[in-house]
Order: structure tokens, then C-alpha cells, then sequence
């Protein structure tokens, strides 16, 4: 480790990106806190990993065993002088107050990790930083999510809490443990059909995990973003076809794609959320101005990202790895995919004949 580590009281905005810094990542040792993880290691930082210890984090950095949740446990991390912290996994607004409590004057910068869902999406679109959020209690995880940015917001009204909020759609990329780029490559590879709900003309809105990665990183050293909330996002937008046609061309195979009503699915006990970026009709537009103006984003070309994250999951077999059905607690087996697509196929030709000939016998 070359440069200095800078202790507080000196201000995150002096900090020049050349230096390093002492930074705590809570939850470094899942998918988007071990690609932070080697981002500050890569930039040169001094870096320590806040985790229950159950999955190591993937650098040589220091691993501090505890529970975000132990009030005594942050209290300890708080007498480790970090000059910085970017928090991962903070899904409640109970977690998120623990840790305002734990650093609260004691850190030059606090990442936050949020997502676009965190918003009232019957707002205008585009969506920009200060458009409402959810006050929705039944959509659990956006409105938790949602509760934390109040938490982080109402800290810097009253005592400058130096917090920066990061807010991604979908995040794609290697070592996704609920990928769906995975879902299809396992049904592409095993020569199974695709469902897609409804017409599959729903726009894909992601973010590549090391772009991500990086945003965090950056979001430590920028000038004047404290208090503020940036949204990321890559700039190309595709279909959901044209994404699962990417993802087949990336992987060499074909895609057999059967689109079926999604009311038909959610009757048949499916739920929508099985399905890959499927939004319920919904369209999510997100300006992403002030995060290339303020913290000079600048995305990884989609078929790149793309093509990093498919060539991941070809080299350790799709079945050998998670994806996103594999997070939900209950899932129609692959198998009765099989049988439904082959049935509704079948059914779906047998109705355009009849129609056929009542319509010719008809005239």
C-alpha cells in the first residue's frame, strides 16, 4: 500500500484521488460489495470488510466479523477511525439508523446503496433525483428502501451526515447469485424454451456491476455531492426479445422464446416476478445527468457488459450457478415449463385453425 491514509477531521473533498483512504465496506463480501471491494483495492485504498464472515471477501483485505445489527458491534467499528464507509446491504430503515448512529461525525463520507425502486413509479418520467419517493407500505422491499434515504436524509438535515445515495435498476454482471441472464443462458443451454410475459416489449433498464462498482468508488472522493442521491444506469435500452436475443448471440446458442399473457401465467400460479425484467407494463425512465456531470459516469458499452457477464457463467456452467428463480421462494419447475409452452403452443395453433375455418366458412 503506497500513500497516505488520511484520518478525520479532514474533509472527504480534500481527499485527492491519488491518496488512500481508510474505508469500511458493510457487506463486502456478497456480489456488488466484493466487486467494490476490488475497485478501492485496484485504486489503492486501505480497505476493511464488515460481514458476518459466512462468504470471504475475494481481495486480501482485513475481514471484521460482527452483526450490522449489534449496536455493540458498530460501536467497535466506529473506534477503527474509517474515513469513509459505503454500505451494501442496508435494506430497512432500522439498519440504516444504526449505522447514522454508529458514524455520525465520524466519517468524511457515507455511501449509501440504493435502487431506482425506491420511487413513486406513477411519477413523470423521466424520474430525476427528486422525484416523490414510495410511501406504498405494501410494495415491502421499495418502501424499506425507500425508508432508509428518509433515515439518510433527515441525518444530513440535522447534523451533515456526509451521506451519498447510489441508485441502480437491475444490476447485471459476474458472480450475480440471482442473475437472470443466467435464467435464460440455463434454458438456452439445455435447449428449453424461454417464457417471456406478455409480448416482451418491456424496455430493460441495468447497470453493470463494475460500473456500479466504480460509481461507489467515485462517489467517496467527488466535490459537493454530499446529501445527494445520483442515478446510474447504462445508456443503451432494449427490449427484453432484444436482450435475450444479445444474450443467446453472446453464448453462440439459440433462444426459443414462447410469449405467453401474463395474466394467463399468474392464474396458472406463476409469478411475474419469475420472469426476467418484467415490469407489469410499467416503463421506468431515469435521467442520469447529474451522475455524469457530478461524478463523471460513464458506462461500460451494453454488449460489452454483456458479453463479460455470459462469458462468466459459460466458463463455470450455467447450471452450476444461481440465478434469479432461484431467490424466490416458490417456482413452477422447469420441467412444467416445458409441458405449459408445448400445451399452449399446441392449443394456441388448434384456436387460429377453427378461427380459420368459421371465419372462411362463414363468407
Amino acid at each position: 500500500m503506497t500513500g497516505l491514509v488520511f484520518l478525520l477531521p479532514v474533509p472527504c473533498h480534500l481527499f485527492p484521488v491519488t491518496y488512500s483512504m481508510k474505508v469500511l465496506v458493510i457487506g463486502g463480501s456478497g456480489y456488488i460489495g466484493s466487486h467494490t471491494v476490488e475497485e478501492l483495492a485496484r485504486r489503492g485504498h486501505l480497505v476493511s470488510v464488515f460481514a458476518r464472515g459466512i462468504t470471504r471477501p475475494p481481495q486480501a483485505v482485513e475481514l471484521i466479523k460482527g452483526d450490522r445489527h449489534n449496536p455493540e458491534d458498530l460501536a467497535r467499528l466506529r473506534s477503527l477511525a474509517f474515513d469513509a464507509v459505503i454500505d451494501i446491504n442496508a435494506y430497512t430503515r432500522e439498519e440504516t439508523q444504526l449505522a447514522i448512529n454508529a458514524f455520525d461525525g465520524a466519517v468524511a463520507r457515507f455511501i449509501h446503496l440504493s435502487t431506482m425502486a425506491v420511487y413513486n413509479l406513477d411519477s413523470t418520467m423521466p424520474l430525476v433525483e427528486d422525484s416523490p419517493l414510495t410511501t406504498d407500505m405494501t410494495a415491502q422491499y421499495a418502501y424499506n428502501k425507500a425508508e432508509c434515504e428518509r433515515a439518510l436524509r433527515w441525518a444530513y438535515t440535522k447534523s451533515g451526515f456526509p451521506y451519498v445515495s447510489v441508485r441502480p435498476p437491475g444490476v447485471l454482471g459476474p458472480r450475480d447469485h440471482i442473475s437472470r441472464e443466467n435464467y435464460c443462458l440455463k434454458r438456452m443451454t439445455a435447449g428449453d424454451p424461454i417464457i417471456v410475459a406478455d409480448s416482451g416489449a418491456t424496455p430493460v433498464f441495468a447497470i453493470y456491476v463494475k460500473d456500479l462498482a466504480r460509481c461507489l468508488v467515485d462517489s467517496l472522493t467527488a466535490e459537493g455531492v454530499r446529501g445527494a442521491a445520483f442515478h446510474i444506469m447504462q445508456r443503451e435500452i432494449l427490449t427484453i426479445n432484444q436482450h435475450i436475443a444479445a444474450i443467446a448471440e453472446a453464448a453462440g446458442v439459440k433462444a426459443d422464446v414462447c410469449h405467453i399473457p401474463a395474466r394467463l401465467l399468474e392464474r396458472l400460479g406463476f409469478t411475474t416476478y419469475q420472469f426476467p425484467y418484467y415490469l407489469e407494463g410499467k416503463t421506468i425512465l431515469a435521467d442520469t445527468t447529474a451522475a455524469r456531470n457530478r461524478l463523471g459516469f460513464a458506462p461500460t458499452p451494453y454488449l460489452r457488459a454483456l458479453k463479460e457477464t455470459v462469458e462468466y457463467f459459460l466458463e463455470r456452467g450455467p447450471e452450476n450457478e444461481r440465478s434469479i428463480e432461484d431467490s424466490l421462494s416458490s417456482v413452477i419447475p422447469r420441467s412444467l415449463e416445458r409441458i405449459l409452452v408445448e400445451r399452449y403452443r399446441r392449443n394456441l395453433a388448434e384456436m387460429e385453425d377453427r378461427i380459420t375455418k368459421e371465419w372462411l366458412t362463414e363468407e
